[in-house]
Formats: structure tokens, C-alpha cells, sequence
């Protein structure tokens, strides 16, 4: 087996793991910290979300590795979606940690409903190595995530 294909299988078992708890981990790491006020719940809340962002590290560079070989006119556009990403849930875990947004979800059900969808048919597509597939699923994965950028930026103009 090649080098390309060991890398390419360990950053699809990687991603696999992360699609099942990435979304989870952020949305638990957001709720512990607005409904305990204890220093062990925070120091836990502060764990979960040191292992998001190392997760969340992964999945742009997987990301970026797909869109470079499979959708290239997409990479600037991902680049860009995951820089402001990291900065809205910086803030609003720092909004959440301040007591600002105790109340209401960060994200929509319906937007986890399509992201299920969409992860299963990105899944799929890596699974069978489907070129065709995942040029098409790519740019649909990184608008949704524009999208969730969207839902984070309304949240916290509740708070402003």
C-alpha cells in the first residue's frame, strides 16, 4: 500500500469519527457550560471543548485536502468558512462562559437533520472512492457550514 492510500485511509477513519461526534461535541460543550456554574463542570466543559477544536483542526485539513483534489475552485471559499467558523464559536463560547447566551439553541434541529443527510452521503462517497460524488457533495458540505456560520452570527446578535 502506497503512502497516499495509508494517509488517505487514516483521514477517512479520522473523519468518519468525527462526523459521528464532531456536531454533538460542540452543542454538549455550549450547554454544559450555560446551565452548570461549578468549577468542575467548567473544567469539564473546557476539555470537551479542547477535543472539538483539536477534532475540528482534523476536519478543516480533511476538508481542505478533499476540495484541493476534488473541487480546487472551492478551496479559498473553505478556507475562508472554517477561519470565521473558529472565530464564531470562540465567541460564542466566550458569550456562553460570560452568562450573555444562557437561554435558546446555537443550532437549529432542522439544520441537524440535513447535516445527517448530507453526512451520509459524503460518507458514502468517500467510502467508494466516488470522484463524480464527492465533486458533487463538496460544495454542498461547505455551504452548509456557511450556513451554520449564518445560524452563529444570529445568535450572537442577540446578545449585541
Amino acid at each position: 500500500m502506497t503512502r497516499k492510500r495509508v494517509i488517505a485511509l487514516s483521514l477517512a477513519c479520522i473523519f468518519s469519527f468525527i462526523t459521528l461526534f464532531s456536531s454533538q461535541q460542540v452543542t454538549y460543550g455550549f450547554s454544559v457550560s450555560s446551565q452548570q456554574k461549578d468549577d468542575e463542570c467548567c473544567s469539564q466543559t473546557q476539555t470537551c471543548l479542547l477535543i472539538n477544536n483539536g477534532f475540528t483542526a482534523h476536519l478543516n485539513m480533511y476538508y481542505e485536502l478533499l476540495a484541493e483534489k476534488y473541487t480546487p475552485e472551492y478551496v479559498n471559499a473553505w478556507r475562508e468558512i472554517s477561519k470565521e467558523q473558529a472565530v464564531l464559536k470562540k465567541k460564542i463560547s466566550e458569550a456562553m462562559k460570560n452568562g450573555e447566551l444562557m437561554h435558546g439553541d446555537v443550532i437549529d434541529q432542522d439544520w441537524y437533520k440535513k447535516h445527517e443527510e448530507l453526512q451520509t452521503l459524503f460518507v458514502q462517497a468517500v467510502e467508494q472512492r466516488n470522484e463524480k460524488a464527492l465533486k458533487k457533495v463538496l460544495p454542498k458540505v461547505f455551504q452548509q457550514q456557511k450556513d451554520l456560520n449564518k445560524m452563529y452570527k444570529e445568535r450572537l446578535s442577540m446578545i449585541n
